[in-house]
């Protein structure tokens, strides 16, 4: 066990014992903490050597990795912050995180999303890439139809009907929904499934496999999304594509519920996250083309 795990054990220690909380509520602290300590251990940091700014960028990442509510996002980082002002208390932590961490800036931990100018060059990045009907096949599951990366990496053939153009993901709760594919996703997916796919060997039913015909990790369409991003001036997770999904088409004037629909989510609060995104295009568009704003 690495130093920053052990130091999360022992925060632990003083929840149930000091603090005597639950054993429901400190495997609940436990959970938000394990992301942290073990990307601290993935970019070799000790906790004495977080900058504030590594901490915002560890802050930044996570959020776009997960799908947060802003209720989510609070408790996580409320554990956080807990956990890091115990630290100082032990001499562990030197640096103060009560105004990184409070509720009025979790805004700005809300995740990135690309722009359609920054989604093409990803496309053709992946077409350009060593197996390019594959990685086009996953960016389109991930940005096309919105999904989530367990979504996408999970569908099976059974699921996509691609003469009628649908798909239908199993999400959170085991639920099913209906997505629709439009043109071009349909004709990337079957160009993989008919031509790369077979190649492969298959053992599984899964749609997006590896070089050796099983399931693909987390990891590996962690890897293939890092490849396909590098050029882009943002940090970029598999979640950022489902997020860049969800403002496009606010932007285009879909309806809130509808997207409710489209992403599976159970409440539309968690939906409404985007609609923050959204108001910033509107202000955009407004500087763009109210007569009073333009330059003569």
């Amino acid at each position: 066990m690495s130093l920053n795990s052990n130091r999360m054990v022992t925060y632990l220690a003083f929840l149930g014992v000091e603090r005597n909380l639950s054993p429901a509520t400190v495997q609940s602290y436990a959970e938000d903490l394990r992301h942290f300590t073990d990307w601290l251990d993935e970019n070799s940091l000790d906790l004495k050597e977080l900058t504030p700014e590594k901490l915002d960028e560890f802050l930044t990442l996570t959020a776009g990795q997960t799908e947060y509510s802003p209720t989510s996002i609070a408790r996580h980082f409320s554990s956080l912050r807990g956990f890091l002002k115990y630290m100082q208390s032990q001499g562990e932590y030197d640096f103060s995180t009560e105004s990184m961490l409070e509720r009025p800036k979790l805004g700005h931990y809300l995740p990135q999303y690309l722009t359609r100018e920054e989604v093409d060059s990803v496309f053709e990045s992946a077409a350009n890439g060593k197996n390019p009907l594959r990685d086009t096949a996953l960016i389109e599951l991930m940005y096309s139809a919105g999904l989530r990366i367990s979504e996408a990496l999970g569908i099976k053939l059974s699921q996509l009907d691609l003469d009628n153009e649908w798909l239908t993901p199993i999400g959170k709760g085991n639920k099913q929904r209906l997505v629709p594919l439009g043109s071009k996703a349909k004709e990337n997916l079957r160009a993989w499934i008919e031509e790369g796919r077979p190649l492969t060997h298959p053992t599984t039913d899964n749609v997006i496999l590896n070089s050796r015909g099983k399931p693909m990790s987390r990891m590996g369409a962690w890897k293939i999304v890092q490849q396909h991003t590098a050029h882009l001036a943002k940090q970029v997770s598999p979640h950022t594509f489902r997020h860049s999904f969800a403002t496009h088409c606010l932007e285009a004037g879909m309806d809130l519920r509808v997207l409710q629909e489209l992403l599976g989510h159970a409440d539309i609060s968690t939906t409404q996250i985007y609609t923050h995104i959204d108001k910033e295009f509107i202000k955009q568009e407004h500087r763009q083309f109210h007569p009073r704003e333009q330059v003569h």
